[in-house]
């Protein structure tokens, strides 16, 4: 599993030549999802809900192996309270597989509200088996169901939404594959783009 850690851009070099280092709580990463708004919804939560001061972020991708395990996977909520359900992953299997139970319990939990099943369910656990048995059922039926989830931005943001990774080990500085920027063009990029707007703007008052 590829997983992406937000960290603020002045700290870049450094992880790039020491690697990701856990602080006493954790390494704390994202799911890589391939949606960009989705794999940058941590640094937008932070530079937007004022949690911390606003900082440019760049993201440190790798992939997790055995070796950064155990781990927690879900919503932050959970890791911060340590939460009774908390549940350590000891196996990449294991963390993949509950990654894609998440995302099969969203997709039944959508169907089990189609079918008008929801408001029937007095328990979570009943209502967590009902929904990943509707989810299997729809897949049974079609092989693109799920990838057509996997692939649907509002389902996935809807599914994995304030959901974290939290590892118990650093990353070496070896094991980074890419380090991408906040946002999908280069500081100059934008500053450029910007100049030209407003140069364009200009222009535009000047004729009026």
């Amino acid at each position: 599993m590829l997983a992406v850690h937000w960290t603020p851009v002045n700290n870049t070099k450094k992880i790039i030549r020491g690697g990701i280092k856990k602080s006493k709580k954790g390494l704390y990463c994202f799911p890589l999802t391939g949606h960009k708004s989705i794999d940058r919804w941590w640094l937008y939560f932070f530079n937007q809900c004022k949690v911390r001061q606003r900082k440019k972020y760049n993201g440190v991708i790798f992939k997790i192996i055995e070796e950064d395990l155990p781990a927690y996977f879900g919503h932050w909520s959970g890791a911060t309270n340590k939460d009774k359900f908390l549940k350590d992953f000891k196996t990449v299997k294991e963390l993949s597989t509950e990654f894609r139970n998440i995302l099969l319990w969203r997709m039944g939990e959508i169907l089990a509200a189609e079918k008008g099943l929801k408001n029937q369910l007095y328990s979570y656990e009943k209502g967590s088996e009902l929904y990943l048995e509707l989810a299997e059922k729809e897949i049974e039926k079609s092989d693109k169901a799920f990838s057509d989830k996997l692939n649907d931005l509002d389902f996935m943001t809807y599914a994995l939404e304030d959901y974290q990774i939290v590892l118990n080990n650093s990353i070496p500085a070896k094991r980074i594959l890419k380090i991408i920027p906040q946002y999908d063009k280069s500081g100059r990029q934008i500053r450029q783009k910007k100049k030209k707007d407003n140069k364009i703007f200009r222009d535009q008052i000047q004729e009026l």
